[in-house]
């Protein structure tokens, strides 16, 4: 059985796709980026009655749950999210 041989189709020199580069993929926003004027955006981080769930049901680094908990308490503030 032999394998084919790739041959360019033009005169450019065959290049192959695992050496060119990606394009960047578009980044989501953290819990620390999300602003505290969007609350429906913490859904996951939070029960039904309002409590802030704990690191280890969400998921999130120390970093993260601060200020997700700072946030959803700027938002509670504000009445935003109840």
């Amino acid at each position: 059985m032999t394998m084919p041989v790739c041959e360019p189709a033009s005169p450019v020199p065959y290049v192959c796709r695992a050496m060119t580069t990606p394009e960047p993929k578009p980044r989501s926003l953290t819990p620390a980026e999300i602003p505290f004027t969007s609350p429906h955006m913490f859904n996951r981080c939070i029960t039904d009655t309002g409590k802030i769930l704990p690191r280890k049901y969400t998921g999130l680094t120390s970093k993260h749950q601060r200020a997700v908990t700072k946030t959803l308490k700027r938002a509670r503030a504000m009445l935003l999210a109840q």
